[in-house]
C-alpha cells in the first residue's frame, strides 16, 4: 500500500500564493487483445493522472520560494515519490471528457490546486510517517499493478494455448481491478480530507469490491466510520484490515482511539501497545497511550508515555501540553508552566496550550494575563468551546455577568455536549438570582454526566 524511490529531495515550505493552478491533459489508450472497455478506462485514467500529477509536482516545486528564516521550522524534506503520493491523495481529478470506440479509450482530465493549501497539506501529512508510508504504498501498489498489466500484455501476445490465455486473462483483469482500486482509495482519502464522509465510504467500498484483500481500504473505511461516530462499524473494519495485514501499526492505533471513544480504556491500551510492538518509533501511539493511562489514573505510566513521544519527536507540541496537564494536576505549577510555554514555542498555534496556561494564571490571580491567553486561544481556534467557557468564567469572577453569559452560551453553541459550560452557566444565573435557570442548566449538565451538577441537584432534592 514499485517504482524505486527517487533520490532527489524537494524542499517543501509554506509560502503564500495568490493564484490557483489548473492543469488539463488528455490521454488515448489503444486497447489490446485482453482489454475490455473497463480495463481500457482503468489504464487510460491511471495514465492521464500520472501525467497530471507529474506536471503539478513540477509546478509546485518551481513555485516554492524557501526563505532563510523558514529553513529550521516550516519545511519538510520529501522525495519526489512522496510528494506525488501525497498530492494524489489530497487533490481531485475531474474528468472533462471520455470516449470509447471499441478500439481506443480517450480521456481528458484536469487537476486544480491552490499551491499554498497543497504545500500546507504536504507538510502536515509528510510529518506523519505512518500516513506518509500508507500513501506511498498506495502509489506503489498502482505502479505494481500497471507493471503487471504491461507484463501480461506481452505474454498474451505470444501465448498460444487457450488454457494459458484464459489464465493470463484472469490475471490481467485482476491487475486492472487493483489499478482501479488504488484510484478509488485515493478518491476516498481525498473525500475524507474534505470531510465528505458519505462519499468517502462509497469510494472505499468500491475499492474493496474491486480488491477484497485491500487492507488499507478497510482501514480507511474504519477511519471514516470513526469520523462519523459509528464506532462499532469502525472497529469491525479495523479488525478486517488486521485480519488481512496484521502488521499495520496505524490500524491498531486507530482502533485504540475508537475503543477509547467507546469508553473501553483497557482495550484501547491493548491496541496502542500492539501498535508500539509493531512500530516502536511511532510517537503518536505513545501520545494516545499517555491519554489512556492518564484517564485510567496511572499517572506514572502516562508521564512515561508522553516522554517517550517527545523523545521520538522533540517537536511534539501536544505531548508537552498534555504533560503540562499532568504536572499541573500534581501541583507542580512551575513545571506545568514550563511545559505549556514549550508547547507554544514549538507550535504558536497550539490553542490548547494557551488555554491551559490561562487557567494557571487565573488560579494564580493574574486575571488580566489569563484573559489575554484565553483570547489568544480563541483567536487561533474560534471553534474551541472550552476557551469560551474559561473566558466566561473569568468574566463572571470579575462581575461582568452579561459578558460571561454570552461567552458560555457560545461555548455551548460550539459544543452542545459541553457539560462544564452548562454547569458554569447555571452558576452565573445563580449569581444573578435566577434559580429557575440555574436548575435548568444544572440539570442539562447532569444529564451530560457532570458530577458536580449531579451532586448539587441531589443535595438540593432535584432529579434530572
Amino acid at each position: 500500500m514499485k517504482i524505486i524511490c527517487c533520490s532527489l529531495l524537494i524542499v517543501i515550505s509554506l509560502p503564500l500564493f495568490a493564484e490557483t493552478k489548473t492543469c488539463v491533459r488528455e490521454y488515448t489508450y489503444k486497447a489490446g487483445e485482453a482489454d475490455s472497455k473497463i480495463t481500457s478506462r482503468a489504464i487510460a485514467l491511471d495514465q492521464v493522472k500520472r501525467i497530471l500529477l507529474e506536471e503539478i509536482g513540477v509546478y509546485l516545486q518551481s513555485s516554492i520560494e524557501t526563505k532563510k528564516e523558514e529553513r529550521d521550522t516550516s519545511y519538510k524534506e520529501l522525495t519526489t515519490e512522496q510528494v506525488q503520493s501525497i498530492t494524489a491523495g489530497i487533490t481531485e481529478t475531474k474528468i472533462i471528457e471520455e470516449r470509447w470506440n471499441g478500439e481506443t479509450y480517450y480521456i481528458k482530465a484536469s487537476i486544480t490546486v491552490d499551491p499554498d493549501e497543497v504545500n500546507r497539506n504536504i507538510a502536515r501529512i509528510g510529518a506523519d510517517q505512518s500516513k506518509l508510508k500508507e500513501l506511498v504504498d498506495v502509489k506503489r501498489k498502482a505502479d505494481d499493478a500497471f507493471a503487471e498489466i504491461e507484463r501480461l500484455q506481452k505474454e498474451l501476445a505470444v501465448t498460444k494455448s487457450e488454457k494459458d490465455k484464459l489464465a493470463k486473462q484472469k490475471e490481467y483483469n485482476t491487475a486492472s481491478n487493483t489499478l482501479s482500486a488504488s484510484d478509488w482509495l485515493r478518491k476516498g482519502y481525498n473525500a475524507g480530507e474534505l470531510k465528505e464522509y458519505d462519499n468517502a465510504i462509497l469510494y472505499f467500498q468500491k475499492a474493496i469490491e474491486l480488491d477484497p484483500k485491500y487492507s488499507e481500504a478497510y482501514y480507511n473505511l474504519g477511519t471514516t466510520y470513526t469520523n462519523k461516530g459509528n464506532l462499532d462499524k469502525a472497529i469491525q473494519c479495523y479488525k478486517k484490515a488486521i485480519e488481512l495485514n496484521p502488521q499495520i501499526s496505524i490500524v491498531y492505533n486507530n482502533m485504540g482511539v475508537a475503543y477509547e471513544e467507546k469508553g473501553d480504556n483497557e482495550k484501547a491500551i491493548k491496541c496502542y501497545e500492539k501498535a508500539i510492538e509493531i512500530d516502536p518509533n511511532y510517537s503518536l501511539v505513545y501520545f494516545n497511550l499517555g491519554i489512556s493511562y492518564s484517564e485510567k489514573g496511572n499517572i506514572d505510566k502516562a508521564i512515561t508515555s508522553y516522554e517517550n513521544a517527545i523523545e521520538l519527536d522533540p517537536k511534539y507540541s501536544m505531548a508537552y501540553n498534555n504533560l503540562g496537564l499532568i504536572y499541573n494536576d500534581k501541583g507542580n505549577i512551575d513545571k506545568a508552566i514550563t511545559l505549556y510555554e514549550k508547547a507554544i514555542e514549538l507550535d504558536p498555534k497550539n490553542s490548547n496550550a494557551y488555554d491551559n496556561l490561562g487557567l494557571i494564571y487565573n488560579d494564580k490571580g493574574n486575571i488580566d494575563k489569563a484573559i489575554l491567553l484565553f483570547k489568544k486561544s480563541i483567536e487561533i481556534d474560534p471553534m474551541y468551546s472550552m476557551a469560551y467557557n474559561d473566558l466566561g468564567v473569568v468574566y463572571s469572577e470579575k462581575g461582568n455577568i452579561d459578558k460571561a453569559i454570552l461567552l458560555l452560551e457560545k461555548a455551548i453553541e460550539l459544543d452542545p455536549k459541553n457539560s462544564t459550560a452548562y454547569r458554569n452557566l447555571g452558576t452565573v444565573y445563580s449569581a444573578k438570582g435566577d434559580t429557575e435557570k440555574q436548575i435548568e442548566y444544572y440539570k442539562r449538565a447532569a444529564q451530560l454526566g457532570d458530577i458536580d451538577a449531579q451532586k448539587w441537584l441531589t443535595q438540593n432534592g432535584y432529579t434530572w
